[in-house]
């Protein structure tokens, strides 16, 4: 018996040859609670398995030379203890080789290096958590072996006995159902966060200089070749972009504000987009009006082209659409002549990575990504068999309502004087945000830290701020408490800038969300300045 176990402390077990990695595990801020151990070697690692009782295993894919990789040191652990939570870290593997590891269920997740200190607690924690609970499940489904025993040695006469055994086998049961829901969702939801942030942190800000920089330079050059030239290169990044986002929108919350859209509109750009990159488009049958819904544009565009890829996929040649009014929401139906999905597609198609066609290249994002945007949008998906045979799509979204516009300012008013302050260690993103801010007729100022825009700020002159979300002194979250006792005037003109979209990350701030266009900047720039 592990008497660590007993006393209520979990135990971390990590096994990489490097030391300097171990320590920095070591000096993770995981409190009293938990036990670490390390090793240097399989051997070191498999003994320690052999006498201790461990939560949580966090394995270096590449060892020391003779040492099998960290993928067959999991494998012969999951035999050994498959309540285990196990870990693979490398700097070397890609996110096909994270999803690849995952499927094979040698995995519980996936810890890129280098890694962030709060990331690496998190997974941590989870993983703990997740042991935890596939240990209760084994304690049921024991608890369960064992009544089903007990109720073989019963005589058939002591019917009282068997009904009073029935119960409690039932209720174990119902038990062991909701925890192996709630396994489900936390290991899926789990993984495909941290992958998505990994993601996010290592593409977002470089992609937000590339994609400004070109969008600049096409604005400004006056060669048509040249221009062109540039237009690829802003395909290029945004099919990147897309990458991201399509893991990323799982978990995250949406980067527009949703407003009244008409989806005939959107679905119809849907259908182009696909065709200008020779993707298939089945024949679509829209009626003369269909009624307008609340929605995020550029999203609710991605859901239709998902529901579209789904379609053809099963083969579909034609899609009826159809919205019908309930009450303040539009019921909005795809129905498409693929095949018909059976009770179990119909069931887990919006679940992440479920799919039948992996032979096909399938990953079963598709309409996972797209009912996890129409959440935010208020808004949900379903998927059903239609009347007449094939797949039907159904979203639910809000109503559209009449909208009135403020009226235009006259040409000629005066803006407001005084220059934007831009905070950001980062100086490729800091002098790629001035250029554009410029360009838009604000003059600026720059800060690389909390502690340099505070003196700016004092000057006395700052009419807005956009500040990065982590900076090397602190948090721009932190801007709020010193504006609102010093500079109460600016609390409403403060927005971060991040690619981490967490719900509650940034608070009631607006957000400029990296990778971003110019455009966005614009507008972004127009709701902080009256």
């Amino acid at each position: 018996m592990n008497i660590a176990n007993d006393l209520g402390v979990s135990t971390l077990l990590i096994l990489d040859d490097e030391p300097r990695v171990c320590g920095a595990i070591r000096r993770l801020p995981l409190g009293k609670e938990f036990r670490i151990l390390t090793c240097a070697t399989a051997a070191e690692f498999r003994e320690t398995i052999l006498t201790q009782q461990v939560d949580v295993a966090l394995v270096d894919q590449n060892l020391g030379y003779g040492d099998p990789l960290g993928l067959a040191v999991l494998g012969w652990l999951r035999e050994r203890d498959p309540d285990c939570f196990r870990i693979i870290f490398t700097g070397a593997a890609d996110l096909a080789f994270a999803v690849e590891a995952i499927n094979s269920e040698v995995i519980d997740a996936f810890l890129p290096k280098p890694w962030g200190d709060e990331q690496a607690v998190a997974l941590v924690l989870q993983g703990v958590e997740t042991c935890l609970l596939r240990r209760h499940n084994r304690a049921l489904l024991d608890e369960l072996g064992q009544r089903n025993a007990d109720l073989l040695t019963f005589n058939a006469n002591l019917e009282q006995l068997v009904e009073d055994r029935t119960v409690h086998l039932t209720e174990a049961h119902q038990r062991l159902q909701q925890q192996q829901k709630q396994l489900v969702r936390l290991e899926t939801q789990g993984v495909v966060s941290h992958l998505a942030r990994g993601l996010a942190h290592e593409l977002n800000n470089p992609l937000a200089v590339i994609l400004g920089y070109a969008q600049r330079l096409q604005r400004k050059s006056g060669d048509e070749d040249t221009r062109r030239r540039l237009g690829v290169i802003l395909d290029e990044v945004e099919h990147c972009r897309i990458l991201v986002e399509q893991i990323r929108h799982l978990a995250s919350p949406l980067d527009e504000v949703p407003v009244p859209v008409d989806p005939a509109t959107l679905i119809l750009a849907a259908a182009q987009q696909r065709r200008l990159e020779n993707q298939a488009v089945p024949i679509i049958d829209i009626p003369a009006e269909l009624p307008q819904v609340v929605g995020a544009p550029h999203s609710l565009e991605r859901v239709f082209n998902e529901i579209m890829a789904n379609a053809c996929q099963a083969r579909a040649t034609r899609m009826k659409v159809r919205g019908l009014k309930d009450n303040d929401r539009i019921r909005l139906e795809l129905a498409n002549d693929g095949a018909t999905p059976t009770d179990d597609q119909v069931a887990n198609a919006t679940k992440p990575f479920y799919t039948t066609r992996v032979n096909e290249g399938a990953r079963g994002l598709g309409l996972a990504v797209a009912a996890g945007m129409l959440v935010e949008m208020d808004g949900h998906l379903e998927l059903a068999v239609s009347p007449g045979g094939g797949a039907m799509v159904v979203l639910h979204l809000p109503m559209a309502k009449p909208v009135h516009h403020p009226a235009e300012v006259p040409a000629g008013k005066d803006i407001a004087k005084g220059c934007i302050l831009i905070v950001d260690d980062d100086p490729l993103m800091a002098e790629l945000l001035t250029d554009i801010i410029r360009d838009l007729g604000h003059p600026t100022r720059t800060a690389r830290s909390l502690g340099e825009a505070y003196e700016l700020l004092g000057l006395g002159d700052t009419i807005a701020i956009l500040s990065d979300l982590n900076l090397t002194d602190g948090l721009g979250t932190d801007l709020e408490s010193h504006l609102a006792a010093l500079h109460p005037h600016l609390l409403a003109r403060l927005a971060l800038i991040t690619g981490d979209l967490r719900p509650g990350i940034a608070g009631d701030l607006p957000i400029l969300a990296k990778p971003f266009r110019i455009e966005q900047v614009q507008v972004l720039l127009d709701k902080l300045i009256p």
